[in-house]
């Protein structure tokens, strides 16, 4: 099935890198305008100029989700070009501040639970509230969240994070419940560990590729195949789908472990 996205104005954050990028990508193959928007300016127009050179549509706009005039200006943005947003997707992350700095609540500085929480939660609150406005105006858009599988099952090391990240969880049921009037869904993938840039990084450590392998059934997931769901709640093959909670884990919560990750290795967020 080809031009799924046809006509679609698609805005991803995060999209410089890792499951935004590969989602940027499929979605323009699908024939979406394709909105890169990312903190990253070198990175994020570099996949803006790529997406070019293969005849795609696609715009650069600079966004930090930590702030909201930044979030703001994005939407207005996009707005004032493109005249209005079909698909939100939202990826912002900085997975090594998690990875190397997030801990066991007794152990966790105050300053690093409050930025990783304003990150993954504050991002999100300021995004959708934003976008959500451009939404409800056109009476229709499809905003597709990302969580993870940790904060759905019990992870040991990495509080900050799983709150947050349940936060969106959260957020994600209640949004679908006040945005279904203005003809907008509101969906969440929770990924398992993903092949990421800084992941593959990681998995060089000593034992953390071997440990990962034995925690999934199926191998490790690549950015393209979380891309793949993202694309089916962004087309209208998913037009009945709302609230929904999609974990996309190489069947990571399939079967139990008793296993503290950050105990055994510095890192390795799941996202």
């Amino acid at each position: 099935m080809a031009d799924r996205l046809a006509g679609k104005i698609a805005v991803i954050t995060g999209a410089a890198s890792g499951i935004g990028k590969a989602s940027a990508f499929l979605f323009a193959a699908e024939a979406a305008t394709v909105i890169v928007a990312d903190l990253d300016v070198a990175r994020g127009n570099r996949v803006c100029d790529s997406l070019r050179d293969l005849g795609h549509t696609a715009d650069f706009v600079e966004v930090d989700v930590r702030d909201t005039t930044s979030v703001e200006h994005m939407a207005d943005t996009i707005l004032r070009n493109h005249k209005r947003i079909d698909i939100f997707f939202h990826n912002a992350m900085n997975c090594r501040l998690v990875n190397e700095q997030d801990r066991r609540v007794t152990e966790l500085p105050e300053p690093v639970w409050s930025e990783i929480v304003d990150l993954v939660l504050g991002g999100t609150y300021r995004c959708c509230k934003a976008i959500g406005r451009v939404m409800i105006s056109q009476s229709s858009g499809s905003i597709i969240l990302t969580a993870t599988t940790d904060a759905l099952i019990g992870t040991a090391g990495y509080d900050a994070y799983t709150a947050a990240k349940g936060g969106v969880v959260s957020l994600t049921r209640s949004l679908a419940a006040g945005f279904a009037r203005d003809g907008i869904r509101v969906n969440t993938i929770c990924p398992g560990f993903v092949a990421t840039e800084p992941q593959l990084e990681w998995m060089k450590k000593d034992g953390a590729a071997e440990m990962m392998r034995s925690l999934h059934l199926l191998p490790i997931s690549k950015p393209e195949n979380i891309a793949l769901f993202a694309l089916y709640l962004a087309s209208e093959e998913s037009s009945v789908v709302t609230g929904g909670i999609f974990p996309i884990d190489s069947g990571y919560m399939a079967f139990k472990a008793n296993l503290d990750v950050s105990g055994m290795l510095s890192g390795g967020i799941k996202q």
